[in-house]
């Protein structure tokens, strides 16, 4: 059912550029005819609709960052992104998104006009379809796992968000590209586990020594794997593979140095692989597993505090827990 929206909105709608307007709960109430046109999609289908359905992973997630602290201060935000129409044809926009209080309620704005005849160049229609890649190489290695797509896209969207804190704290002076290939390359982190038997992967009782023996061979596995699919696509899709590497080879890696295949401790574990360890643990956790429940949220943070410098890197452990996990729920 459509929501009725106040009359002071209603205007926006008739400007001549396309409209979206969202209301305090996230959800899309309205759009004008140019905002069909451009997207391709009609206002009866899109009303209702979250509108975090409208983000494109196409678009830089700095831009979002930087678009949900701007409208948390409740000020109006103006940027460039990149979306993707029904048509699946991808087009830069110039949109300009504000907040509207009417009768203590927010609302919010959003005018985009499409720029022509700006088109994704070629580079980056490359570097969009590689992360597609890396996203299919990763579920076909574990396609055994019906749960896998789910965790693998948690692990990639968890980590994205920690490094955006990071990348703004500036205490480790990460770099925009540093930072995006550890997003992209963060779906690889247990492709060994394809070389893993079946009866063992997913064993529900207690596994024997030589069973988790086995298990802790899926790194040094992972890497064959890379190296094979490296070397059959000409070493084309991989710009920086060295950081492929690293987490797939050193995610296993404790803080303490009891960790696997290396027993590497502390700083001699690359900082890519300490991003992945504690997020790859915490979503493990909170997830149904052949051989556990689900944790409580409250029961995992309680482990990975417990877990601070022995398993994971203290300042990230502590970095994810504030900025990712206790975070608000803000626009977008």
């Amino acid at each position: 059912m459509c929501k009725k929206i106040p009359k002071e909105l209603t205007y926006y709608l008739k400007l001549g550029d396309a409209v979206v307007i969202v209301d305090e709960n996230q959800l899309i109430i309205d759009v004008n005819q140019q905002y069909e046109t451009i997207t391709g999609y009609k206002r009866e289908f899109l009303i209702g609709l979250p509108v975090e359905s409208l983000k494109s992973s196409v678009t830089p997630f700095v831009m979002y960052k930087s678009l949900k602290s701007t409208l948390k201060k409740e000020q109006p935000w103006s940027g460039t992104m990149v979306h993707v129409n029904k048509s699946l044809e991808l087009r830069y926009s110039f949109i300009t998104i504000t907040p509207i209080e009417i009768k203590g309620i927010i609302y919010y704005v959003g005018v985009m006009r499409l720029a022509e005849q700006l088109l994704i160049d070629e580079v980056n229609q490359k570097k969009i379809e590689h992360k597609e890649l890396f996203q299919l190489l990763a579920l076909s290695s574990e396609m055994r796992d019906t749960n896998i797509a789910e965790h693998l896209l948690n692990v990639q969207n968890l980590v994205e968000e920690l490094l955006l804190s990071l990348f703004e704290d500036k205490t480790y002076n990460l770099s925009l590209e540093y930072v995006s290939k550890i997003i992209e390359y963060s779906v690889l982190h247990d492709i060994g586990k394809s070389g893993i038997p079946e009866s063992i992967l997913y064993k529900t009782g207690p596994l024997t020594i030589y069973e988790k023996k086995i298990i802790k061979m899926h790194p040094l596995m992972g890497i064959d794997v890379l190296n094979k699919l490296s070397n059959e696509m000409n070493n084309k899709i991989f710009d920086d593979k060295k950081i492929a590497e690293n987490i797939i080879k050193y995610h296993h890696e404790n803080w303490d140095g009891t960790g696997y295949p290396m027993g590497l401790k502390g700083e001699e574990i690359p900082f890519e692989a300490r991003v992945i360890s504690i997020v790859d643990v915490y979503d493990a956790l909170v997830s149904d597993r052949a051989y556990k429940k689900a944790w409580t949220k409250e029961e995992a943070l309680s482990y990975l505090k417990e877990q601070k410098a022995i398993k994971f890197d203290p300042h990230l452990v502590e970095v994810f827990i504030e900025k990712v996990i206790q975070k608000d729920s803000i626009f977008l």
